[in-house]
């Protein structure tokens, strides 16, 4: 009996760029919490976006934020990662001092920039709906470094991962997760551990667990559950090692609400 839902949302749930859920997907949690399944939204983004996205069924669900650096269960942190601040500073300095990137340095509850572009601004508050605040020196910020991205302007992410990846792939996971975006990750920093967090927290096994993913970092995610969805459009390593694959997540969760 499935009891938990994980998805991830870009590529996953948010299909084309998407910055909303779809049509259907009100009524589908709605009916997942009726049943009593906890539905977790596991992304890369931040809590205040990924609350934003979920509108009035925010605080009926579990949240894995920020590529699994903490999780919230009941409206409480149950699991939280911390990233070594002089290896974070020293990481921002190499972004800041890129010309096509911009720094997104994430806290809990909002995100620190330092924005080169207003352009930067715009987009993380009016079209990504972030929590941003806005610094005139980033590297003096005093909350714990959760996560750190870069931003890439203009068409070249791909070259910046591969620069960036050059002198940080040994020290961080590096992850492209949709366009113009690298979040730079920990490596004991992932998806699965706070969603293992999640599964203690709440009593909830792993084969009454369904999850769904399209990317590399949704992998350690998708091996905590017995019924592991990836969607069509997923990277085949991530293809191959699901049980399941789909074309919409709702379908799915659509089929298991009939069953």
């Amino acid at each position: 009996m499935i009891k938990m839902i994980a998805s991830d949302m870009d590529g996953t749930l948010l299909r084309n760029g998407a910055q909303a859920l779809s049509a259907r997907m009100p009524r589908i949690l709605e009916g997942l919490y009726e049943r009593g399944i906890l539905f977790t939204a596991a992304s890369g983004r931040q809590y205040a976006n990924l609350r934003n996205l979920l509108g009035s069924f925010a605080d009926k669900a579990a949240y894995i934020c920020e590529n699994g650096a903490f999780a919230v269960y009941r409206g409480q942190i149950i699991y939280k990662a911390v990233m070594d601040r002089a290896l974070g500073q020293s990481l921002m300095r190499d972004i800041q001092a890129a010309k096509d990137c911009e720094i997104q340095l994430s806290g809990v509850e909002t995100a620190y920039i330092q924005p080169k572009s207003p352009a930067y601004t715009d987009y993380l508050v009016n079209e990504l709906k972030n929590r941003v605040t806005v610094v005139e020196d980033i590297f003096s910020t005093r909350e714990d470094y959760i996560k750190i991205s870069a931003y890439v302007h203009g068409s070249r992410t791909e070259e910046w991962l591969a620069r960036f990846r050059e002198k940080w792939g040994s020290v961080f996971t590096l992850a492209s997760t949709c366009d113009h975006w690298i979040d730079f990750i920990p490596p004991d920093i992932h998806k699965g551990k706070a969603m293992k967090a999640l599964m203690e927290a709440a009593q909830i096994k792993k084969e009454e667990v369904m999850a769904f993913g399209d990317n590399y970092n949704d992998l350690e995610l998708l091996s905590c559950a017995a019924e592991s969805y990836a969607v069509d459009t997923a990277k085949p390593e991530v293809i191959a090692a699901c049980r399941h694959v789909c074309s919409l997540v709702e379908d799915v969760l659509e089929g298991l609400l009939e069953a």
